[in-house]
């Protein structure tokens, strides 16, 4: 299915599979600055501008998923004390904090060129990036929904996200090089960064962590595009077209406002993901002036880790571990330890 008039206006043809589609471009930019590797997908997607993306960030800053609540999953002042921007994106996935050492793969495509079903266009599309990672040497594997994870250690090398902008279908991902877990907890809102860094390092990984060096953009934005281009017909391209990086521009200014950044979405963060089936809580509160907080660990649907800071509750902390994370289960422990004020650190 082709998308407008536009479209095959600006677009030679190939077939594919026995169908005529639109050749779209293949755009390798190498480092970007100005929040660009955000903006400019969002910028093609309203001009139609179908194709793959490869950029490197130059900057470092925080990109927001789109119904990420910025007062609940940030640490503002600490960013803004390390000068780190902000900006939100229109399609989903987490809070990502993105640095040079991150080759990012962007495809915008009509909508009809993508799977109907959300998990299918994830699994699809994740095919060219398991390529990519394998012929780094790594052996990868996809993790229904939005993860690539090494095969040996089950360690998340790449977080996926995707979502319609105007008639495009998106979706986006990172070859992840090098990766700074401590920076990372920093931007989080998290009481112990000590704590969450230790999570980050045993859930996450990198290229450069797994195979002792890391190749530069090029080499992987070449494997990328030819990957992608056994699924869709692209011409590859090393300059995006002027009214694109205008849009870029202008949309940049719009994501990283204050109103955009601090829209209410509805979402409530009770748990940070880590990786597919993992998740974090640590949360703290005040009971008669003392402040306590807990560091927990939930995979899949269990606590597998507790600790609570500011009060002695050891024997509560060995009771919770192995519960189903649920409310009222919680609940009943709490109880029995006349602890049930301490629901809010468990659940809210």
């Amino acid at each position: 299915m082709l998308a407008s008039r536009k479209y095959l206006k600006n677009f030679s043809f190939s077939i594919v599979s026995g169908k005529l589609y639109a050749k779209m471009k293949a755009y390798k930019l190498g480092k970007v600055g100005n929040l660009l590797s955000t903006s400019l997908f969002h910028a093609c997607a309203r001009l139609d501008m179908f194709g793959l993306i490869l950029v490197e960030p130059e900057d470092t800053y925080v990109s927001l998923g789109y119904f990420d609540n910025i007062q609940e999953i940030l640490e503002l002042q600490r960013i803004k004390s390390l000068g780190i921007p902000v900006i939100r994106r229109e399609i989903g996935g987490g809070t990502v904090l993105l640095a040079p050492g991150q080759v990012f793969y962007q495809l915008v495509i009509p909508k009809g060129l993508a799977p109907f079903k959300v998990e299918e266009a994830y699994r699809h599309f994740s095919k060219p990036v398991l390529e990519t990672y394998r012929k780094l040497g790594l052996e990868v594997e996809y993790k229904p929904i939005n993860d690539i994870v090494v095969k040996s250690n089950q360690r998340k090398i790449s977080g996926q996200g995707a979502g319609d902008i105007h008639k495009a279908f998106v979706f986006v991902g990172n070859i992840l090089l090098r990766f700074n877990t401590e920076l990372m907890a920093e931007v989080l809102k998290v009481p112990n960064k000590d704590f969450v860094k230790k999570v980050l390092d045993e859930n996450l990984t990198w290229v450069e962590r797994e195979k002792g060096k890391a190749p530069d953009f090029w080499e992987v934005a070449d494997i990328l595009e030819f990957e992608f281009k056994k699924l869709l017909p692209l011409e590859t391209c090393q300059e995006i077209p002027e009214e694109a990086l205008k849009l870029a521009e202008k949309l940049k200014e719009e994501l990283t406002s204050e109103e955009l950044l601090f829209e209410e979405t509805g979402r409530k963060h009770r748990l940070i993901k880590i990786r597919e089936g993992v998740f974090l809580r640590n949360k703290r509160m005040k009971v008669n002036g003392r402040e306590l907080s807990i560091s927990m660990i939930v995979e899949g649907q269990a606590i597998r880790f507790c600790k609570l800071n500011g009060l002695e509750f050891e024997n509560l902390e060995k009771e919770v571990v192995g519960l189903n994370y649920d409310q009222e289960s919680i609940k009943v422990v709490l109880e029995r330890f006349n602890a049930g004020f301490l629901l809010p650190l468990f659940w809210d």
